[in-house]
C-alpha cells in the first residue's frame, strides 16, 4: 500500500474513532500478507482486534473506576480450603444474575476465611462483564456518610454511590464509632437508595444481631438489613472456620483478560438462612 493511502487510511480509522485498528494498522498488513489474507478475512480480522482491545480498555478503566485494594479473582479462591463453603451456589452467584436482579450477596464469617477475596472477585467479574463498580471499606464509607448528613451533602454522597450497579462494602465491624454517631441512619438511607435499583455485595464478621452495635439505632437497623436480605445470596463461614490468608503465599495475579458474561436474566437463587 503507498504510503500516501496508508496515511490516509490511518487518518481516516481515527476519525471514526478506531484508535486500535489506526495504531496497529501496520501490523494487521504485514501478518495479512504473510496468512495471504483475503479482502475480507482480513476486514474480519482488523475489526475482531479492535473490538478486543476496546474490551481491554473498558475493562481496565472500570477496575480503575471501581478503587479496588487489589485484584483478585474467583478463579483462584482455594475452594478446598473452605469445605462448608457451597461452591456451586457461590459459582452460580458469579454469573452475575444478583447484578441484573440489584439483588445483594452477604458473606459473613471469622476474619480470614476469604471473604474480602470472593466480594472483590465478584466486583472484577462485574467489571469485566461491563458494569460499573464501586469498591469502599465499611468504615470509610460509613464516616463519609456521617460527615455528609452533618454538612448537608448527604444526598449528592447517596447519588453519587446509586450510580455503580455494584456497590462492594467491605469489613463491616465493630470501629471505632462514637456513640453520637448513628451510622444506621446513613446506612439505612444507603440500602434503601439502592434497594431494587442497584446490587451491592458486602462482607462482615458481625452476626446480624451485633450490626446495632456497630451502626447505632436498632429501629434503623432492621429495615436495613430487611431490605438487603430480600432475594439476597447469603455465605455463612462457621466461626471454627481455617484462615484462608494465612495460606497466601503469592501475591495477587496480574488483571484477567475480560470475557463475555451473559447477562440475561436468570431465576432467583434464594441462599437459606
Amino acid at each position: 500500500m503507498a504510503s500516501e493511502e496508508l496515511d490516509r487510511l490511518i487518518h481516516n480509522l481515527k476519525r471514526l474513532s478506531l484508535a486500535h485498528a489506526a495504531n496497529d494498522l501496520e501490523d494487521h498488513l504485514r501478518q495479512g500478507a504473510q496468512l495471504k489474507l483475503g479482502h475480507l478475512a482480513f476486514l474480519a480480522r482488523v475489526m475482531e482486534a479492535e473490538v478486543v482491545a476496546r474490551a481491554e480498555t473498558g475493562t481496565k478503566r472500570r477496575l480503575d473506576e471501581a478503587r479496588f485494594p487489589e485484584i483478585l479473582r474467583i478463579d483462584d479462591y482455594d475452594f478446598k480450603f473452605q469445605p462448608t463453603l457451597n461452591r456451586k451456589q457461590l459459582l452460580d452467584v458469579a454469573e452475575l444474575g444478583f447484578v441484573d436482579h440489584c439483588q445483594a450477596v452477604l458473606f459473613i464469617g471469622p476474619s480470614g476465611v476469604g471473604k474480602t477475596h470472593l466480594a472483590i472477585g465478584l466486583g472484577v467479574r462485574a467489571c469485566a462483564a461491563g458494569y460499573r463498580v464501586r469498591f469502599a471499606r465499611a468504615n470509610d464509607l460509613l464516616k463519609r456518610l456521617w460527615a455528609a448528613m452533618a454538612d448537608n451533602t448527604l444526598d449528592e454522597v447517596l447519588e453519587e454511590l446509586s450510580r455503580p450497579q455494584v456497590l462492594v462494602i467491605d469489613e463491616l465491624t465493630h470501629g471505632a464509632r462514637k456513640i453520637e454517631h448513628d451510622y444506621a441512619a446513613v446506612f439505612y438511607e444507603l440500602v434503601s437508595r439502592r434497594y431494587r435499583r442497584g446490587a451491592m455485595v458486602l462482607t462482615t464478621n458481625l452476626g446480624f444481631d451485633q450490626w446495632p452495635d456497630a451502626l447505632g439505632t436498632p429501629s434503623l437497623v432492621t429495615p436495613a438489613v430487611d431490605r438487603l436480605l430480600d432475594a439476597s445470596h447469603t455465605f455463612v463461614f462457621p466461626p471454627e472456620a481455617p484462615s484462608y490468608r494465612a495460606q497466601r503465599h503469592e501475591a495477587p495475579g496480574p488483571l484477567p483478560r475480560p470475557r463475555h458474561v451473559s447477562r440475561r436474566r436468570t431465576a432467583t437463587v434464594r441462599s437459606p438462612r
